[in-house]
C-alpha cells in the first residue's frame, strides 16, 4: 500500500517535498521490517495540532507530533497493513529544529521516525536511556549517517 501524505498549507509542500518524505517513511518501514505496512502523515500548523491534541488527548497545548495507532490494543486484531496516523506541526518542528541546530526536514525526519515507533506500540519514559530512545538513535544514525542531537 501507498503512504498518504497531506499538507494543510501549500508552503509546507514546498518545504517538505513529498517524494523525499515518502522515501524517508519507506526507509524507516523497511528498517523495522514493516515493508507491507503504510500510514497517513499530515503536516499542519500549530493551531490545528493544538485542537487535535485537545480533542483526543485532553491536552490544550501545541506539540510537535501526534500518533494514532491502528495496530496496538486488545481490539486491534486485524492486519491490513495500516499502521495509523501521524500528524506533525511544521512551525513547531521548524522552531524545534532551529533550537537544535538543524533544518526543518531533519527535524521532521526524526519526528516521523518517532511517530512510526509509537504506531508500532513503542513508548518512551522519562528515562532517556529507554528502549524507544535507543531504537530511535540507532535507526536514525543508520539511515542518515548522523547522530541524533
Amino acid at each position: 500500500m501507498k503512504n498518504i501524505i497531506t499538507y494543510n498549507l501549500a508552503e509546507y509542500k514546498k518545504q517538505l517535498k513529498q517524494s523525499l518524505v515518502d522515501g524517508w517513511i519507506k526507509k524507516i518501514l523497511k528498517e523495522l521490517d514493516e515493508n507491507k505496512s503504510y500510514l497517513t502523515l499530515t503536516f499542519c500548523d500549530n493551531d490545528e495540532i493544538r485542537a487535535i491534541n485537545k480533542q483526543y488527548r485532553n491536552k490544550d497545548n501545541e506539540t510537535d507530533v501526534l500518533s494514532f495507532s491502528q495496530v496496538e490494543g486488545e481490539d486491534m486484531g486485524f492486519d491490513n497493513g495500516f499502521l495509523g496516523d501521524i500528524i506533525i506541526s511544521v512551525p513547531y518542528a521548524a522552531a524545534q529544529g532551529e533550537r537544535m541546530g538543524h533544518d526543518v526536514f531533519e527535524e521532521v525526519k526524526y519526528l516521523i521516525l518517532h511517530g512510526v515507533l509509537h504506531l508500532l506500540g513503542y513508548d518512551h519514559t522519562d528515562d532517556e536511556q529507554g528502549e524507544m530512545f535507543e531504537l530511535e538513535r540507532s535507526i536514525f544514525t543508520k539511515l542518515t549517517g548522523r547522530e541524533l542531537v
